[in-house]
């Protein structure tokens, strides 16, 4: 069994015909047709039946093309990491985080000085959209919030952050007493204090949305949501200006404008995941970078 004659099995498979199968692989029919007969006598097993001018698969024949197919993907991994190192590397990633793209931004600022070879593209988007193209192969990784902190056996899935979900109040809200500038530690407060007030949230196609109607329904709220907007800095405006109240994932309370925050007595997190194909084997450097990338976004607000 060498690599060539696994590739001819291959073929044969494929086409289902000896014929299509030898120009597809540039040798003659008779070639191929001696090669497969001399298989099939050294195996002592039937790999194809012939109906007509069509070639069946056996249970054996399916075995043994897919036990081929391995061996073939293998070679190919192999010689893509070997190779690597010698071209231009490119990283297709998507990002439905606002903060995780700025916290990029200027970490591979950094990287790039050091590893000028290797590109990114990034694509920004909501979570469905950015997990389809990545389902579909258009992205190596995406780095996508959700509800739940989920688990998948075809791909690689890691935790990066389990934020909480916090309510943002203006200074001059009249219940300004049961929240704080204390980011590190904020009050729990009687969310029935804020019922039947207007909020400005993300839009609702977002888990962050999902989990402020959640945390509306069960405190029974009664919360009017006057506009969804993709923009945190505009929501935080609209907050800080007395305009709405708004619910958002601790990271992206910003520390420096005097947004007051206080949290549910019982905690709602946003799970800011990064979902990788289990095939891939990313390179030292991709590996470097997404390294740099969650320990910058871990300790961001360390400083």
């Amino acid at each position: 069994m060498d690599l060539k004659s696994l590739t001819y099995i291959v073929a044969i498979a494929e086409e289902q015909n000896l014929s299509k199968a030898a120009e597809r692989l540039f040798v003659s029919q008779s070639t191929l047709s001696l090669f497969l007969h001399k298989l099939e006598e050294e195996l002592g097993v039937l790999l194809f039946n012939r109906v007509k001018n069509r070639l069946i698969i056996t249970p054996a024949g399916k075995l043994y093309v897919e036990t081929a197919e391995q061996i073939l993907d293998m070679k190919k991994e192999l010689y893509t990491t070997l190779l690597s190192p010698r071209r231009e590397q490119t990283l297709n990633i998507g990002i439905a985080s606002q903060m995780v793209l700025k916290i990029f931004a200027r970490v591979f600022a950094d990287f790039n000085v050091l590893m000028p070879n290797f590109h990114v593209n990034i694509t920004e988007g909501r979570t469905v959209a950015l997990l389809k193209k990545f389902y579909d192969k258009e992205l190596d990784i995406a780095i996508v919030g959700r509800s739940e902190s989920i688990q998948d056996d075809n791909y690689k899935i890691d935790l990066l952050k389990k934020e909480e979900m916090w309510l943002m109040i203006p200074p001059g809200h009249p219940h300004a007493h049961a929240a704080s500038r204390d980011y590190n530690n904020p009050p729990v407060a009687d969310m029935g204090l804020f019922s039947g007030e207007d909020f400005a949230l993300a839009p609702r196609d977002t888990c962050d949305y999902q989990l402020a109607q959640a945390i509306f329904r069960d405190y029974h709220m009664n919360a009017r949501v006057i506009c969804e907007l993709n923009s945190t800095h505009a929501i935080c405006q609209m907050v800080l200006e007395g305009v709405c109240l708004s619910i958002s994932p601790a990271y992206c309370v910003p520390r420096d404008i005097g947004i007051l925050v206080c949290r549910p007595a019982r905690p709602y997190y946003r799970y800011l995941l990064c979902f990788q194909h289990k095939k891939r084997h990313p390179s030292a450097e991709e590996t470097t970078l997404m390294n740099m990338l969650c320990d910058a976004y871990s300790h961001y607000y360390d400083k």
